[in-house]
């Protein structure tokens, strides 16, 4: 060997060492192991603030879901009605807020009944147990549903207990509602589209019993052209539909259509609840413009939204980053949602971290993505502090920041630059 090729065995070496160095400087923060210990220490949290709030009030007093989750209350009435053949009652204020106040005499005001004969099929049976074992039982099922849905996007150990450590799931629970369990149904939709567009269908079309939330969804699979699943989730609804209005009868389901006025009312006149409307249209309101105004300034969003579908959807994109523009599209567009609907960013982050595992994340995206992390506890942290309904804000930066790395590897596939990013994208 001459001394050349020992120089140039030199110069690979230190050339591989400082590649490695540049590696090492390029490792970002948020390890592995640092997210176990950030999700172990939420969970934590979780765990001992109820403890400490019992201790603090009364030795005595026993962790109670049911008195602290009040929106559930209303479900389990419903039910109750329901069971006793007078399904239609659950639309009449007077005759639910009687079954409300037989359970909790202390309850201020009455929690209205505002959703379709869909979702009283499936809290018909809760019950038939009582009231503070239903609670639970519904928050752990929904909770065990949510899981699965984000282990079927990132499949792991550390996906589960992410899932577990989210703050949207404990916005659900001291909330009694059901935002894990239609961020359920979306996210298992999704992930069943590639390989099981049939059982894609049934989850999507389950999400009739929220149909606000699944209008986009049409429109995407449209776009995708993925026609059979279009066709079966538009069957699940309407059957799902039928067999509601069979068993429940039909004025139900105009009793659902005449108390669309109430919740427009409900969102136009309370301004207490504005903090926890994360829309454009509880923004305009906040800053007390007119009712017009405010459905125009809503308008804008819910067209960038459509857009923001068609766009992605219409072309060839990761099938991540489509999943991730259709969630975060679906919650810039309506303007009736609250902050336990924002535990659908558990669904973002899900999609949008498995493409930049695959594919490489750019810089400050991942802190982007923890920030988005605590999205649905700022309307009872911060909007009523600062005054500012800015979370719609959130869900439109979002939606660009998706679009823009949908065009960006568009254009990196087009100049045949990385086989990686081809194999990733998909019809």
């Amino acid at each position: 060997m001459t001394a050349t090729d020992n120089a140039a065995i030199e110069q690979l070496s230190v050339a591989k060492r400082h590649s490695s160095d540049r590696a090492s400087q390029r490792r970002h923060w948020l390890t592995r192991q640092r997210l176990y210990v950030y999700a172990g220490a939420l969970l934590l949290i979780y765990l001992l603030a109820p403890g400490v709030q019992v201790l603090r009030e009364s030795w005595r007093h026993q962790l109670s879901l049911g008195n602290n989750a009040r929106d559930y209350i209303a479900f389990w009435s419903a039910s109750h009605l329901a069971l006793q053949g007078h399904a239609v009652d659950v639309y009449s204020a007077k005759l639910l807020g009687a079954v409300e106040k037989s359970l909790l005499p202390n309850l201020k005001g009455i929690l209205p009944w505002l959703y379709p004969p869909t979702f009283l099929l499936f809290l018909y049976p809760a019950a038939l147990v009582p009231y503070e074992l239903s609670a639970w039982l519904f928050f752990g099922l929904t909770l065990v549903a949510f899981v699965v849905a984000i282990n079927a996007i990132v499949p792991g150990r550390i996906s589960t207990l992410l899932a577990l450590a989210f703050p949207g799931v404990i916005i659900s629970a001291l909330s009694g509602q059901n935002g894990l369990l239609t961020a359920s149904l979306m996210g298992l939709g999704f992930a069943l589209l590639p390989r099981r567009p049939v059982w894609a269908g049934v989850s999507l079309g389950l999400l009739c019993i929220k149909p606000h939330f699944a209008v986009l969804i049409p429109l995407a699979l449209i776009c995708s052209r993925s026609w059979k699943t279009l066709v079966v989730t538009g069957s699940t609804a309407v059957v799902l539909t039928a067999i509601s209005v069979g068993l429940f009868g039909v004025e139900t389901l105009a009793a659902f259509v005449r108390s669309m006025a109430e919740i427009q009312g409900i969102v136009i006149s309370d301004n207490k609840l504005l903090s926890r409307i994360p829309t454009f249209f509880a923004l305009a309101r906040q800053l007390s413009l007119p009712a017009a105004a405010a459905y125009a300034l809503q308008a804008v969003s819910a067209c960038a939204a459509v857009a923001s579908v068609v766009y992605v959807w219409s072309r060839p994109a990761a099938h991540e980053l489509r999943a991730a523009t259709l969630v975060c599209a679906t919650l810039a567009f309506s303007p009736y949602l609250y902050d336990y609907d924002l535990t659908w960013y558990g669904l973002v982050i899900a999609w949008y971290g498995r493409f930049g595992l695959a594919r490489g994340f750019r810089r400050y995206e991942r802190e982007g993505l923890i920030l988005l992390g605590f999205a649905p506890v700022m309307g009872l942290l911060v909007v009523p502090h600062v005054h500012f309904q800015f979370l719609p804000f959130v869900a439109l930066v979002t939606l660009a920041v998706i679009v823009t790395r949908v065009s960006n590897e568009r254009r990196a596939v087009k100049g045949g630059s990385s086989f990686a990013i081809v194999k990733g994208f998909s019809r």
